[in-house]
């Protein structure tokens, strides 16, 4: 009866995680910060193995609210063009992950990805775990080919400011595809890799960083699809065992979105 216990509570604690992601961007900064204070409390008295994960989504509620502030303060001191704000407004993205470099000094996870990773590494391609088996550098490659065609019929290559819309894509897939990467999949993922193994804990850490995308600005269904990329940039991460394929990865995403209007 207690191992049925404590596995109810190993697996709820995810599902409360991706809630946690949900609600703290439809409800004002006090509920935020109470709930945060709620799973702070909740942290000292759940078993050790699930203290961590308790730990991990308060300081990811503490974390959204240091980066709503950044953005507001980051934008207000700057008089510069839309393109230019929305570049910079990814800045905020360090009002997360501040706050995880500090717990990660106070309890490091077992799991680490905060490598440069291997391109050669093995991986399954389509579904990383299942498929042809791929170096990681031929899957990027496929998987940038695939992304390129199925955008290049909506990316208007003819319109007069295009050179200056590759300049800012550019420059917001650098800062943006760095400071996510750093965060989703370098600080968090492996701390729910720790708690749930590769898979569910991929799923979770995905669900989370797809539905995280309301708060600047896309509706659900396209959050729902951005879990999707988050599933395979999760899964890049883990089999290189590192960030810098799965930032490159990010990178070439980013620039297409851009490119097609989706951010600018």
């Amino acid at each position: 009866m207690s191992n049925l216990k404590e596995a109810f509570a190993h697996n709820t604690v995810l599902i409360i995680f991706i809630i946690s992601v949900i609600i703290v961007q439809i409800t004002p900064i006090n509920v935020g910060l109470l709930l945060a204070v709620m799973m702070f409390i909740i942290s000292f008295y759940a078993s050790k193995e699930n203290r961590k994960i308790w730990l991990t989504i308060s300081i990811y509620i503490i974390g959204y609210w240091i980066a709503v502030y950044l953005h507001s303060y980051v934008v207000s001191i700057f008089e510069v063009s839309r393109e230019a704000n929305i570049v910079l407004s990814r800045l905020s993205l360090l009002g997360y992950i501040i706050p995880y470099f500090i717990l990660m000094k106070i309890s490091r996870p077992q799991t680490d990805y905060l490598s440069v990773g291997s391109f050669k590494n093995t991986i399954y391609t389509p579904f990383i775990w299942r498929g042809i088996k791929d170096p990681v550098w031929r899957f990027l490659l496929i998987g940038t080919a695939v992304m390129f065609i199925a955008f290049i019929f909506v990316i208007d290559f003819d319109q007069y400011d295009f050179y200056r819309l590759i300049m800012y894509g550019g420059l917001f897939a650098i800062v943006n595809s760095v400071l996510e990467e750093l965060l989703w999949r370098g600080l968090m993922l492996p701390r729910f890799v720790d708690h749930a193994g590769e898979k569910l804990g991929l799923l979770v850490t995905s669900t989370g960083f797809g539905f995280y995308h309301y708060s600047i600005g896309f509706p659900w269904t396209i959050c729902a699809l951005f879990s999707l990329c988050g599933l395979l940039m999760g899964g890049v991460a883990i089999r290189s065992k590192g960030l810098v394929p799965v930032m490159i990865l990010h990178f070439n995403m980013n620039v297409l979105f851009a490119l097609s209007g989706i951010i600018f």
